[in-house]
């Protein structure tokens, strides 16, 4: 843990970022340092297809190349884990990225939306009905090169993520409930990271990858999901400055 800890130590990034399923930024660059998440003492060990399950240093940012998901069985304080030790290491700036399904009619496979707004299902505690709605929480980019506004010939919108459980897709009926309060994107996993960057006064924003859009694509299965936000990467790398 010793040389983990030096390595943490030497590095003066102040930004990080989560990648999701398949998302993938800073492809063929090697890093300054990498570490497993399994050298790491007491972090989630996800082992969904998709998380590499690595910590890569970078001169000016930490990529956290997976996470845990609660459907896989960890609990809600195991799903924060990973951005309360950001935190603790002094990281000031967070992106959290996750793979997405469509809620929105308007959207289409490969587009990228940036979360203004969440809807939570995953908190536990809370009985399935029962929302904890927080919109318009979560910052739009300032802290990155050219995120503020609409780059041209990319499909980026903004709109409200809704955190469920899973691993299942949705029903038909939970589809039309989402919309109607005004959801425009599904997913299984962000959540915990915003609200524990926001309880440490972290500078924190979110961008789902739309990998599939209810009424429009059929099931694609998780490795069709994966492809997606692996060939859309590069616009979210291009969007970000990372490229």
């Amino acid at each position: 843990m010793g040389n983990i800890t030096q390595k943490l130590k030497n590095s003066q990034a102040k930004k990080a970022i989560i990648l999701g399923s398949g998302v993938s930024v800073f492809d063929g660059i090697d890093p300054i340092a990498s570490i497993k998440y399994s050298e790491l003492p007491n972090w989630p060990l996800g082992k969904v297809k998709g998380h590499k399950g690595v910590l890569d240093i970078y001169e000016n940012l930490w990529v956290l190349r997976g996470r845990a998901h609660i459907y896989e069985g960890f609990s809600w304080q195991d799903a924060c884990f990973p951005t309360q030790f950001l935190a603790d290491q002094g990281i000031q700036e967070l992106i959290c990225t996750n793979a997405a399904g469509g809620i929105n009619p308007d959207f289409e496979i490969g587009d990228l939306m940036q979360i203004t707004g969440y809807v939570n299902f995953l908190k536990p505690g809370l009985a399935r009905g029962n929302l904890d709605a927080i919109s318009n929480k979560v910052q739009i980019l300032d802290g990155f090169s050219k995120a503020t506004e609409k780059p041209r010939n990319e499909n980026l919108h903004r709109g409200v993520y809704v955190g469920v459980h899973g691993p299942n897709y949705e029903t038909d009926a939970e589809i039309s409930m989402f919309r109607s309060m005004g959801c425009d994107a599904v997913g299984m996993s962000t959540i915990p990271e915003i609200e524990t960057a926001q309880k440490n006064k972290m500078q924190v924003s979110a961008f789902s990858i739309i990998t599939n859009v209810y009424g429009k694509t059929e099931d694609l299965g998780h490795d069709g999901v994966v492809k997606v936000a692996k060939e859309t990467s590069k616009k979210l790398s291009k969007f970000l400055g990372l490229n």
